[in-house]
């Protein structure tokens, strides 16, 4: 980063919380489909005259908005990533609670966004002549201060980063954003991160930041009820709420990070349980691989092969039930 004058501003959120009690159990990005996709997007942009860009991106669980618009010289670029991993609607396992009763756990969507941006803008006014006829003897005058504004929401860890520059002369600068969220399964944790990160020389403008994390024991979410990006009650107590404006010339660097490690659904059970019916009766999130190692025993397929083989997989002299030619004989 380079160096810089005035305001230098550093912010560096960091939480680690339980799943259970800070995701939902759902994705709640209303409305956006869980299609599994990957895009990318490489831009490079320099000239003079007016300019507007707009560039929204959904996932299942998160959300990136972008938008600029003024005239006079500009040079920007910006590099743009974004994935639909996984979807909820096939990634459902089951678990058992406290009282031993069998619950569905809906893992979520598993997504990711990456945008860098860079961008070094002078206001003024412009006019050329645009089209033909009347146009082309009159042209058309722009005249429109700068605005960049950047919204970066992740929806299960309710979180979201606003950085919004109005109104300016000049704008320098980079931004980056990061987002992942990957739902836990029945083997592994999951984690949710959302980071942004600010470099802004502005001149003659406005700067916004701001960072809205909800307080996730007022969601209330479950896998049939979605509201939109949180429930109301949330918004009265947030977690972390910060709602800084400048206005004038400014030079700032701020880090915006957010971290949550999303737990999976632990749960055992005795080996060979006596309330249970036995090996073949022990619950699992998957049977066959969970417990590959061990169904050659109980289901009697190694023994069964060995008699119809004549070649045992293990030793036959101390078999309980060896077949004459195999009998330990003193």
């Amino acid at each position: 980063m380079r160096s810089f004058l005035g305001i230098c501003l550093a912010l560096l959120s960091l939480i680690a919380l339980s799943g259970l009690s800070w995701a939902g159990s759902f994705d709640f990005n209303p409305g956006q489909e869980p299609l599994r996709h990957k895009h990318e997007m490489n831009d490079d942009v320099s000239g003079q005259g007016f300019m507007k860009e707009y560039r929204k991106i959904n996932t299942n669980n998160l959300s990136l908005l972008e938008y600029s618009h003024g005239s006079g010289s500009i040079d920007q670029a910006g590099i743009l990533n974004s994935e639909q991993k996984s979807t909820h609607i096939v990634n459902n396992f089951y678990y058992l609670d406290d009282d031993g009763q069998w619950q569905k756990k809906c893992r979520g969507a598993s997504s990711v966004i990456n945008y860098t941006r860079q961008y070094d803008n002078i206001q003024s006014p412009t006019a050329f002549a645009y089209g033909t006829g009347w146009y082309a003897s009159h042209p058309i005058g722009y005249n429109s201060l700068l605005k960049d504004k950047t919204l970066a929401r992740s929806y299960q860890e309710a979180a979201s980063m606003h950085r919004q520059v109005e109104y300016a002369r000049g704008l320098k600068g980079d931004i980056a954003v990061d987002i992942n969220c990957t739902g836990p399964t029945a083997t592994a944790n999951g984690i949710g991160s959302l980071e942004m990160r600010i470099d802004d020389d502005v001149t003659q403008g406005t700067l916004h930041v701001g960072e809205l994390i909800f307080n996730p024991k007022l969601l209330k979410f479950s896998c049939a009820n979605t509201t939109a990006f949180g429930h109301m009650n949330a918004w009265k107590d947030p977690l972390i709420e910060i709602d800084d404006d400048y206005i004038g010339d400014f030079k700032a660097q701020r880090t915006l990070k957010l971290e949550a490690k999303k737990f999976t659904e632990m749960w055992g059970e005795d080996w060979l349980p006596c309330c249970s019916g036995g090996f073949f009766d022990l619950p699992s999130w998957n049977f066959d691989k969970q417990y590959a190692g061990q169904k050659g025993i109980f289901d009697c397929t190694c023994r069964n092969i060995s008699l119809s083989t004549m070649k045992p997989n293990w030793n036959g002299t101390a078999a309980q039930f060896p077949t004459e030619d195999n009998r330990l004989k003193p």
